[in-house]
């Protein structure tokens, strides 16, 4: 387990050293590890347990510098595994696997994101515009990282886990998603924003979260369908 600990490290400040780690949002399961962090390192949020790691390149790009991220990678130990149908290729190391997405933007398309500043290919998925639209820098030790709002996450995993075909990886992005949203339902900043970003959200999106959270969380469900009030709630 620590291995991996150990390389995401590695990972991290080889990126933030090519003035890439910036550029990009962590995002997927290994933000837990970073909320437990924030949140004055509670057991309440799950251990982490996968060896994939996704950065989310934001759409558009906000950077300009060109940099080969493959081969950043590749000299860290990772090989390539392509898919030739797509296009899209994740980094795979004894320890770790590494895939880089994007939020999918207006109508979409049919074929993978062509990341020309990093010579990448990606996966668009749309409910990551949540995440790209509500993140922030985490100062961790001597790396600088982005990571979405605790309460965005939540949102995102919620929405996520419908397209979920596995049960048990479904209930598991649930159990992960009321263990945080707990949690930042007991900090008023953090309870108002869930509320905004909610609101910001598509109707469909808010039905479909709301018809989950009814059965599961009676407490983020009444908190989400409630007016915004105009003082801290």
């Amino acid at each position: 387990m620590e291995e991996k600990y150990k390389l995401l490290s590695i990972v991290l400040r080889r990126l933030q050293d090519a003035s890439v780690l910036s550029c990009l949002i962590l995002v997927g399961s290994w933000c837990q590890y970073y909320y437990r962090i924030l949140f004055d390192n509670t057991p309440d949020i799950p251990l982490i347990r996968t060896t994939d790691i996704d950065f989310l390149v934001p759409n558009p790009p906000k950077t300009k510098k060109n940099i080969d991220i493959g081969q950043l990678l590749n000299s860290l130990g990772f090989d390539n595994d392509f898919d030739y149908s797509t296009g899209i290729i994740k980094y795979v190391h004894p320890d770790l696997e590494i895939q880089f997405i994007t939020p999918e933007r207006g109508r979409g398309k049919d074929k993978a994101y062509d990341i020309k500043q990093f010579q990448i290919k990606v996966e668009g998925i749309r409910s990551l515009g949540i995440l790209q639209d509500n993140s922030f820098t985490m100062k961790h030790g001597d790396i600088s990282l982005r990571i979405p709002e605790p309460e965005a996450y939540v949102l995102q995993k919620i929405l996520a886990s419908r397209k979920r075909t596995d049960e048990d990886k479904r209930k598991k992005d649930l159990y992960t998603a009321l263990s945080i949203g707990e949690l930042c339902l007991q900090d008023h900043r953090r309870k108002r924003s869930m509320k905004v970003i909610f609101n910001t959200l598509p109707k469909t999106w808010q039905k479909e979260i709301l018809k989950i959270l009814k059965d599961i969380s009676p407490d983020m469900y009444s908190h989400l369908v409630v007016r915004l009030s105009v003082g801290p709630s």
